[in-house]
């Protein structure tokens, strides 16, 4: 049977404002009521964005659905995990600084943000989930207390993944940083005569891995997390990776941690995908104005986190005429293997039927 994806659309151009009522319609059309109780814990998940990124989903633009929450009398909070590369959003006090430099704080939203998985992103709980490559995984401990949660996820391209939306919003963002270190650990990275010796892969690397030779730098993989932190900063294609093999790996371990942050949350959660200001990097590039891969599209909601990934991708594509991989000018990158494995491993169905709501 297919699950149902609601679908509204919607324009950046449209104001904060419209944006912030348009996914308030979606919450009403989806009944999401339904999906959350007086005084549940209830995760709002989002993307907050890295100190200079302007594209990511805007604070005012999740108004809407606070207040719906509100009015349902549950206690909603804004969260989102620490990061293993060097930035902002690596421990509690940083990340919530920068998330009210960004609005989304008590003053702004009226609720608080909360890091789910501690200072220092090792306030953790393992989760039985028994999949394909993980017998257990590790969620951020605030994620698996909640009772409910909703979840927030701006469609964009990613260098690993293909595809950032809900499923790595659940699988990456609500995982500790042991279940991020998992994920990643998939990716083996090195680098290639490109290499000009600008030394940015060295800065920016969280774990010391990364030296400099005569010629080009060198990545010590006993040390290397597979954060990516250097693919994402090197500007001249001196990072190196097989993407056929690899990208499967850690797209099905992002799956599976989705499953873990799930867990004991069947009809108990809600999701959203905006498919606005769609860049080819995800929201973690700390760079402003990243230019966009697709005019902007709408938004999306249902309570199937494969379904409404499976409506976006295909939108996306549609839009631009081509596949998501080609898209970020790489072939060899396809989000359907996330899509797949979730599928698979019974976290929802890429069968859906897409509602338009109308946006009037």
């Amino acid at each position: 049977m297919a699950s149902k994806v609601y679908f509204i659309k919607a324009s950046v151009a449209d104001g904060e404002k419209s944006i912030s009522e348009k996914a308030r319609k979606l919450f009403k059309a989806a009944n999401f009521a339904s999906c959350f109780e007086e005084n549940d814990f209830t995760a709002l998940k989002v993307h907050v964005g890295e100190a200079a990124n302007n594209t990511h989903v805007k604070a005012p633009y999740i108004k809407g659905l606070i207040d719906e929450l509100l009015a349902l009398k549950t206690k909603p909070f804004i969260t989102d995990t620490s990061t293993l590369y060097t930035g902002r959003r690596r421990n509690a006090i940083d990340h919530t600084v920068m998330a009210a430099e960004h609005g989304f704080s008590l003053d702004a939203l009226g609720i608080p943000f909360i890091a789910p998985d501690g200072l220092l992103g090792t306030a953790e709980t393992p989760v039985e989930i028994n999949a394909e490559l993980n017998k257990q995984v590790f969620i951020a401990s605030g994620i698996v207390k909640c009772q409910s949660i909703l979840t927030v996820a701006h469609f964009t391209g990613h260098p690993a993944a293909c595809a950032g939306a809900t499923l790595k919003t659940l699988g990456m963002g609500c995982a500790s940083k042991k279940g991020k270190m998992k994920q990643h650990a998939a990716l083996k990275l090195s680098i290639n005569d490109n290499c000009t010796l600008c030394a940015q892969c060295l800065e920016h690397c969280p774990a010391d891995a990364i030296t400099l030779g005569r010629t080009k730098a060198h990545i010590d993989p006993d040390k290397c997390i597979g954060c990516a932190e250097c693919l994402a900063v090197c500007r001249f294609g001196a990072v190196k990776c097989n993407w056929g093999a690899e990208s499967i790996v850690l797209q099905k371990g992002m799956a599976e941690h989705a499953l873990g942050a799930l867990k004991g949350k069947a009809n108990k959660a809600a999701f959203f995908n905006f498919i606005l200001s769609v860049t080819k990097d995800c929201d973690c590039f700390g760079h402003r104005d990243m230019p966009t891969i697709v005019d902007d599209i709408g938004i999306l909601a249902s309570a199937d986190p494969v379904a409404i990934d499976k409506a976006a991708v295909d939108l996306v594509e549609d839009k631009a005429g081509k596949k998501l991989g080609r898209l970020l000018d790489n072939n060899e990158l396809d989000p359907r293997h996330q899509i797949d494995h979730a599928q698979k491993i019974g976290l929802g169905s890429a069968d859906y039927e897409l509602v338009d709501v109308g946006s009037s």
